[in-house]
């Protein structure tokens, strides 16, 4: 089975590109004519079943706007979990599309449970949950994000899913205003961030693929540069999945020293600045997504 790290250093290259693109989807942010399309017009109608849809058809077409220029696609699924379970089917249908798409996603999550709760956790995202007919395939996602708190543990039921091909990115320095009140309290002298990132490199040690990098990856912010420099001294070989780019405020200049490897060993994650450039520019939404993506692509490309 090929490494989920050697699929995502492959689209990186072959897309000359570090861009992922978070899906998001608001529904006060849809475009108007897909408002219209998918609005109820019986009182008795499923509102979670119309939106889910409006959401599907606006995640697909921002996919098909960025395949070209976009390394990988980010779906967080609270958007979609806040909508039962349409939603859910919503969320499988843009992670099938995306992969149709030749596109790595990673589902955010930010599961971290212990034992059999977090081997189910595991199972919804990349598949094998016990059916009467054998194992169920799951949402389909490559990689999964994951929460630290609970210990190794906690990461292990998902990290156990590297085998098959699978990947995990870890939370260590958030790109969030909140994240130094814990992640950077000392723990014997060091930062709890880096405590972490040592976690990360022993579980990711037997994880390591043909380009060199391993499934196991962290999640750290460039709104903080100092300590996402420091997560890359800690972790060489990890990919880093680096939110806080575009409407959070960081810029290219965040990434100085972060590079590692052929692949350039991260991607950058938009969402809002990328699937609601409609609303700055006007137009057709997923025209938009595709020039904003490809303008990322161009500011980050120094980097590949």
């Amino acid at each position: 089975m090929e490494h989920f790290s050697d699929r995502l250093a492959s689209a990186i290259r072959s897309r000359r590109s570090v861009v992922c693109v978070g899906l998001d989807p608001v529904l006060e942010r849809m475009p108007p004519e897909l408002v219209e399309k998918y609005r109820p017009q019986a009182p008795e109608a499923d509102e979670e079943a119309a939106v889910a849809a409006c959401f599907e058809e606006f995640c697909v077409g921002v996919i098909e706007a960025v395949a070209d220029v976009a390394a990988c696609v980010k779906p967080q699924a609270a958007f979609f979990e806040q909508y039962g379970a349409a939603g859910w089917r919503a969320l499988a249908a843009v992670v099938r599309r995306a992969r149709e798409h030749g596109l790595p996603v990673i589902l955010d999550v930010k599961r971290g449970d212990i034992a059999s709760t977090g081997a189910a956790y595991a199972r919804a995202a990349f598949g094998g949950a016990p059916g009467f007919s054998g194992p169920l395939a799951g949402i389909g996602a490559d990689a999964v994000t994951a929460s630290p708190y609970l210990g190794a543990d906690s990461l292990e039921p998902l990290i156990d899913h590297c085998a098959a091909g699978h990947g995990v990115f870890v939370l260590t320095r958030t790109s969030n205003p909140g994240a130094a009140l814990l992640q950077e309290a000392e723990v014997d002298g060091r930062p709890l961030f880096l405590r972490v990132a040592d976690l990360v490199r022993e579980l990711g040690a037997a994880h390591v693929g043909e380009a060199g990098y391993s499934d196991v990856g962290v999640v750290a912010g460039a709104t903080a540069p100092a300590q996402l420099r420091a997560v890359r001294e800690a972790l060489p070989d990890a990919f880093l999945l680096v939110p806080g780019y575009g409407a959070q405020g960081a810029g290219p200049d965040a990434l100085a020293g972060v590079a590692a490897g052929e692949a350039a060993g991260f991607v950058v994650n938009a969402s809002r600045s990328v699937i609601f450039a409609w609303q700055e520019v006007g137009g057709d939404f997923r025209r938009a997504a595709a020039v904003a993506a490809e303008s990322m692509r161009n500011d980050l490309g120094g980097f590949l």
